[in-house]
This record gives structure tokens, C-alpha cells and sequence, in this order.
């Protein structure tokens, strides 16, 4: 009885596009080029992982992380969480320029693909004719879970804040996040990860390339978080609008206030 174990990817590769022009491995070359060779010697003994690490790092794994994007800011918009909403929009926002500082910094720095400096290495996805530092696959993840890890871990902190001062009213309740945020933060914080390790399982970057991608987008998303004053201020503008209802649902508005807990019933006035 034999075994089938999953061939590379095969596919149409130009040798004299940019790969082929540039810097073999950046600082710190013995360690990206020692680890990257190690983990494709993993991926060499675990054959019956190949088609889950590919999908993974090609499709699923960012398409993972824009999911649980999208279910934490529809969750906001649910929960009347106006400002929580306009944070992950800057998130979002600073993703997008993170990958646009990508494209920059990778024509800067000019370090090829690893299978060009490495030819016999085990490559499980197409062989892409651009740079590879940084990653972008890991600048996604890294923008996208910080964006999350901002919302989220707020909510947590908040959360103990609340119950260290017995803080637990009606109208508070309504505006927090609901019990599924651990499992939230963990699933965020995994997927990132995994995305990351995925590049460099699949032959396609060194270490090297997804630790700059994922902390090149953290830094940006967190430089654009000192934005919030500005988009609170308009989030305050925005949200007893018609526009509001991009933030917030518009059932989940601002909580009525409660009536006093002892406040005395009226009785008419004599006539």
C-alpha cells in the first residue's frame, strides 16, 4: 500500500523578474535563513498538513481575520457601541496604509523570494515575481488583530473596572460587549499567528519578513489610534443623526434613563 503525500505547487514562474535583482536575506541573515530552512524540514515530515497550510495561507487565514473584524464591529453596531465602531474603522483604515507603506519599503529593501536564494526548498504556493520583505499577508494579520486587541481588550479591562467598583447598571450592561469577547481575543490573537507561521510554512518568507510585516502594521494602526479624540468628536456629531446608523444600530441608541430606585409614586393634587 503506498502513501500520496501532497506535491508542491507547480506553477508559471518568470526567473528574471525582480526576485532575481535584489538582496539574498536581510539582517539577521543567519537566523531568518536557519529558521526559514528549519520549518521547511517541518514541512518536508508533515505531508497531511500541506492542503489545510496552503488554503490557509493564501485565503483562509485572512479571510478568518476579516471575519472576526466584521463580527466585532457588528457586535458594536449592535450593542450601540458608537465610539467601539469608529475605533475598528481607524484600525481598518491603518491596515490599508500600512500595505501601502509595503509596497514602498519592499522596492527599498529588494530581499528575494527565499526559493530564489534557496532553490530546492519545499514551496506549497505559487512563486510570486516581487519581494518579499515584508509580508503582506502578516501586515494584514497584524493590522487586523490589533485592530480587534484595541476594541476588545478595552472592553475586558473595562469590565473588571466595572465589577472591582459594582458598577453593573441596566444601561451599562447594554453598551458592553458580550460574554463571547475572551473567545473573541483568543481567536484573533490565533488566527494572526497562525497566518503568519503559514507564510513561512508554505516556502513563501523567511521569519524575518512576517515579524516586520506584523509590527510595521501595529505601529501604524496604533499611530492612527491617536486619532481618536478627532473621530469621537464626530462619532458625538454623527451619531443622533441619519448617518448614526452606520455606527449603531437604530433600536440601540442611547439607553433611556432609569427612573430613581426610591422615588415616591405621585398622588394628583386636590382639586
Amino acid at each position: 500500500m503506498t502513501r500520496t503525500v501532497l506535491a508542491p505547487l507547480v506553477t508559471s514562474y518568470n526567473p528574471t523578474g525582480p526576485d532575481t535583482h535584489g538582496v539574498r536575506v536581510l539582517w539577521p541573515q543567519g537566523a531568518n535563513t536557519s529558521l526559514y530552512l528549519d520549518v521547511n524540514r517541518l514541512s518536508r515530515q508533515t505531508a497531511w498538513a500541506h492542503g489545510f497550510m496552503q488554503t490557509y495561507a493564501l485565503w483562509l487565514g485572512p479571510v478568518l481575520l476579516a471575519l472576526v473584524f466584521v463580527a466585532v464591529y457588528a457586535i458594536a453596531w449592535w450593542r450601540g457601541a458608537a465610539r467601539a465602531a469608529a475605533l475598528l474603522v481607524l484600525g481598518g483604515a491603518g491596515t490599508v496604509v500600512a500595505l501601502g507603506f509595503n509596497l514602498l519599503i519592499a522596492h527599498a529593501a529588494r530581499e528575494v523570494r527565499p526559493y530564489v536564494a534557496h532553490p530546492h526548498v519545499l514551496v506549497l504556493v505559487p512563486k510570486a515575481n516581487d519581494y518579499a520583505f515584508p509580508s503582506d499577508h502578516s501586515i494584514v494579520a497584524g493590522g487586523l488583530t490589533l485592530s480587534v486587541l484595541l476594541v476588545l481588550g478595552g472592553e475586558l479591562w473595562s469590565r473588571r473596572q466595572h465589577m472591582a467598583h459594582a458598577l453593573a447598571g441596566a444601561a451599562q450592561r447594554r453598551r458592553t460587549l458580550p460574554r463571547a469577547v475572551p473567545a473573541l481575543v483568543g481567536a484573533n490573537v490565533v488566527f494572526g499567528l497562525l497566518l503568519c507561521f503559514a507564510r513561512v510554512y508554505v516556502g513563501a518568507h523567511y521569519p524575518g519578513d512576517v515579524v516586520a510585516g506584523y509590527l510595521l502594521s501595529s505601529a501604524v494602526v496604533l499611530a492612527f489610534t491617536l486619532l481618536r479624540p478627532l473621530a469621537y468628536s464626530v462619532v458625538d456629531a454623527v451619531e443622533p443623526t441619519v448617518l448614526g446608523a452606520v455606527l449603531r444600530r437604530p433600536a440601540g441608541g442611547r439607553a433611556a434613563p432609569e427612573p430613581a430606585a426610591h422615588s415616591a409614586p405621585s398622588v394628583p393634587s386636590r382639586p
